[in-house]
C-alpha cells in the first residue's frame, strides 16, 4: 500500500483537481486510486525513491497508517488530524518513604524516651512517627505503598515513645517538685534555725548589755560612794567618822601644849599643839588598832611635822584592839613651824592592807 506524497512543485498543486484529499488513504480496490476518482486524476508522486509498503497489521489489531513526517493516522483508517503515537508508561513507584520515616522516627523516639532525662527530646520524633505512620497506612490502604508493616510499626513505636515520654516527663516533674519541696523545707528549717540563733544572740547581747549597764551603774555607784566616803573622811577639827566595821574616830580641837622634858629642842618660832584622837568600837566584832597608833601631821605646805616626845606620861599611843563598845584615846604633841601655823592637817589611818582608809582633819591651831 502506497501513501500519496504531496508534490513539491507549486504548479503541480495548482493543477490538482478540486475536491481531492491529498492525505486520504489509497483505495484498497485499486493501486493508488482513491474512491470516486478517475485513474487519470490520481496524483503521481514526485521523482525519487518510492517508499516501501508498510506491512499489513495483524488480525484484530488496530490499523495505524503512517503519515508523512512521522505522524500516524487515526485507528480504523479514517481520515483525521495527525497525532503522536502512544508510548509505553512505566508503572508508578510505591510511596514507601513515609512508612520508613515513621519506623525510623518511632525507633529514635522510643530509644530516647527510655532515657528519663531525655524525655524532652523524645516526644517530637515519636509524634512525627505517629503522624507519618498513619499517613503511610493510608497510602497502603489505597495501594500506593507496599510497606504497611513499617508504617504500622512506626505508629506503634510512636505511641510507645509518646506514652513513655509523657510518663518520664510526669516523673521528672514530680521528682523536681519533690526535690524543690525538700529544699524549701530545708531552707525554711535553716531560716528558722538562723532566726532562733539570731534571737538567742540578740538575747545574749541584750543580757550582756544589761550586765554591762548594771556593772557600769554599780561602778558609778561605787565611784559615787567612794567619792562620798572620801568627802566624808575630809573633816574639820571636832568632827567624827565611822568606818564600815563600826570603829568611830573623833579628833578634838587642837590645844596648845607645853612640853615638860623633851628629847629634842623645840624650835623657837614653833607652835606646839596637842592632838587628841578618840576611837570607839560601835560594831559587833573586835577591831585591831595595829598601824593606827600615831597620826600623821602635815603643815599648810604639805610638809610632814615630826611628833614631839617630851618623856612625860601625858603621851598615849593607840595600840592593841578594842572589844565591842570599848573606847580608847591617843594623845600626841607636834611643834608646827612658825610659817605654817595658820593651817595644818591630821591624818588617821585604819584598816588592813588595801582596805586601809584615812581620815583627815584640817584647820588652824586654836
Amino acid at each position: 500500500m502506497t501513501v500519496p506524497v504531496p508534490p513539491d512543485d507549486p504548479k503541480s498543486a495548482e493543477e490538482e483537481p478540486a475536491g481531492t484529499d491529498p492525505w486520504a488513504p489509497p483505495n484498497p480496490g485499486g493501486a493508488g486510486e482513491a474512491p470516486g476518482q478517475d485513474k487519470a486524476t490520481v496524483p503521481v508522486p514526485a521523482e525519487g525513491p518510492t517508499p516501501a509498503a508498510a506491512p499489513a497489521p495483524a488480525e484484530g489489531a488496530a490499523r495505524v497508517f503512517a503519515a508523512p513526517g512521522g505522524f500516524a493516522a487515526p485507528p480504523g483508517g479514517q481520515p483525521g488530524a495527525p497525532y503522536w503515537p502512544a508510548y509505553p508508561v512505566a508503572p508508578p513507584q510505591p510511596r514507601n518513604g513515609l512508612g520508613i520515616a515513621a519506623m525510623v522516627l518511632g525507633i529514635v523516639g522510643t530509644v530516647l524516651s527510655l532515657a528519663v532525662i531525655l524525655f524532652w527530646m523524645s516526644w517530637l520524633p515519636a509524634l512525627l512517627a505517629l503522624i507519618f505512620g498513619f499517613i503511610g497506612l493510608g497510602y497502603a490502604r489505597r495501594g500506593v505503598a507496599t510497606n504497611r508493616g513499617m508504617a504500622l510499626a512506626g505508629v506503634i513505636l510512636g505511641i510507645t515513645g509518646l506514652v513513655v515520654s509523657i510518663g518520664a516527663g510526669v516523673f521528672v516533674v514530680a521528682r523536681v517538685h519533690t526535690v524543690n519541696e525538700e529544699r524549701r523545707a530545708e531552707a525554711d528549717a535553716a531560716r528558722a534555725r538562723a532566726e532562733e540563733e539570731q534571737r538567742a544572740a540578740d538575747e545574749r547581747v541584750a543580757k550582756a548589755k544589761e550586765r554591762l549597764e548594771a556593772a557600769r551603774k554599780k561602778a558609778e555607784a561605787e565611784r559615787q560612794a567612794a567619792a562620798a566616803d572620801e568627802r566624808a573622811r575630809r573633816l574639820s577639827f571636832g568632827q567624827s567618822y565611822t568606818y564600815g566595821d563600826g570603829l568611830k574616830v573623833t579628833m578634838a580641837a587642837p590645844e596648845p601644849y607645853v612640853p615638860s622634858r623633851t628629847v629634842f629642842e623645840t624650835p623657837k618660832d614653833a607652835t606646839v599643839i596637842q592632838v587628841k584622837i578618840t576611837v570607839v568600837n560601835t560594831g559587833s566584832k573586835e577591831v585591831s588598832l595595829y598601824g593606827s597608833g600615831l597620826p600623821f601631821v602635815h603643815d599648810a605646805k604639805g610638809g610632814l611635822v615630826t611628833s614631839l616626845i617630851d618623856g612625860s606620861d601625858r603621851m598615849k599611843i593607840l595600840q592593841g584592839s578594842l572589844a565591842p563598845g570599848q573606847e580608847a584615846t591617843g594623845v600626841s604633841a607636834y611643834a608646827l613651824p612658825g610659817g605654817a601655823a595658820d593651817t595644818f592637817s591630821v591624818e588617821f589611818n585604819y584598816g588592813n592592807g588595801l582596805e586601809r582608809k584615812n581620815v583627815i582633819w584640817t584647820g588652824a591651831p586654836s
